[in-house]
């Protein structure tokens, strides 16, 4: 697991916030809201994203953003395989069901240990700013990777207050790479 732009840690005593980063476009209005009063450290884990290229280039866009913010990034790596077992027998389940509810435990459960490594007082991700994305499922799954690793979920719905239509206009001026599907291969054949 690789990292780049290093920070201050506990920057002006704010308390250290873990962020697991879907992509850059959905980070940036996220960013946004928990900047002032975290110092962030965003995290990286998607091995849902399938072909490796789209997740490389998702990657590259949400490293992109991070630095030029002057947030530390961390790149979780891409366990695609792992990520195949956590969603067995899942496979013909629709969007948003319990394949998706397994996707969100699988990468949660990494941004906590991640989270605990980095010494944060709590962790939270940008999965629930997307329209597509069940808030209460996503926030279920973090709740209980926190609770097992006795690290802080931070709930959100970064949806509400016009969140994803921010982060469509931050990601717009940036000129960011917005992808046409959640990511993996079977959110692919949703989109064919």
């Amino acid at each position: 697991m690789g990292e780049t732009g290093q920070g201050p840690d506990g920057a002006e005593g704010r308390p250290k916030l873990l962020l697991h980063v879907c992509c850059g476009p959905c980070s940036t209005e996220v960013i946004e809201r928990l900047a002032a009063e975290n110092d962030l450290v965003l995290f990286f884990f998607n091995p849902n994203i399938f072909p490796r290229e789209e997740h490389d280039r998702r990657l590259a866009e949400a490293e992109r953003h991070a630095i030029a913010h002057g947030h530390r990034f961390l790149r979780g790596g891409w366990d695609h395989t792992g990520w195949l077992a956590a969603v067995n027998g899942l496979e013909a389940e629709p969007e948003g069901g319990r394949r998706c509810a397994a996707c969100f435990s699988f990468r949660l459960e990494a941004a906590v240990g991640k989270a605990r490594e980095e010494g944060a007082a709590s962790f939270t991700t940008t999965l629930t700013v997307s329209p597509h994305k069940n808030a209460a499922a996503v926030n279920a799954a973090g709740e209980a990777a926190g609770r097992n690793a006795g690290v802080h979920f931070l709930a959100a719905d970064f949806k509400k207050k016009d969140g994803f239509l921010k982060s469509c206009r931050l990601a717009k001026e940036a000129g960011m790479y917005r992808q046409e599907y959640c990511g993996c291969e079977y959110s692919m054949r949703k989109t064919a």
